[in-house]
């Protein structure tokens, strides 16, 4: 995993600043994976990763992305494991069908995917519009989870929630690398 975070900070992707979050808190440290198919080996290195890591023993029937970092994870997922794909819009379309979720979930194992989670509360209302359109949702899987609330909150859900990497490993491996001093890894990790 070490690799990987240092090519996710060395390609821009993990960022030091002042930020804030879809969350509406403020932080100095910030992850943005929705440019990470543009770098393809890197986003099939971490996806492959994700797989293995994340997803080895579940059993779904449908892969379902959250837009929109969800949803480029979700679909390579979908095509290496030859699952079908669906996905959930972050509003309702005022046009056409005016569908929140888009793919077969009806009477459907559906694992959820996104690329980050801070507060759980993407996931959370994913997984309520799934529910409501016949889906079953036991699993959801992240590749960063930033700290431990999206866990608690999935699982007032009945959702276990899985991951690549948290907050406190991807600091700590740019700590131990020399990319961030110190201060800023304690500063990163109380906002965490």
């Amino acid at each position: 995993m070490k690799d990987i975070v240092l090519e996710l900070y060395d390609k821009g992707m993990i960022k030091f600043g002042e930020f804030t979050l879809s969350s509406g808190r403020r932080s100095c440290f910030y992850i943005n994976l929705k440019i990470l198919p543009s770098f393809p080996q890197l986003f099939k290195e971490i996806t492959e990763a994700f797989i293995k890591n994340c997803l080895t023993g579940l059993k779904f029937d449908v892969i379902c992305g959250i837009a929109t970092g969800g949803i480029p994870l979700a679909s390579f997922v979908s095509f290496s494991l030859n699952k079908p794909l669906a996905y959930v819009r972050k509003e309702r379309k005022e046009y056409g069908a005016k569908d929140l979720v888009v793919g077969l979930v009806q009477g459907k194992s559906v694992l959820v995917v996104d690329d980050v989670a801070t507060t759980g509360d993407s996931l959370a209302q994913a997984i309520e519009h799934l529910r409501e359109e016949g889906g079953n949702v036991t699993d959801a899987a992240v590749i960063v989870m930033r700290n431990d609330t999206p866990l608690n909150v999935l699982r007032e859900l009945g959702v276990k929630l899985r991951y690549l990497l948290t907050g406190p490993e991807v600091l700590k491996i740019l700590l131990d690398a020399g990319k961030i001093d110190e201060n800023l890894f304690q500063r990163a990790i109380k906002e965490l």
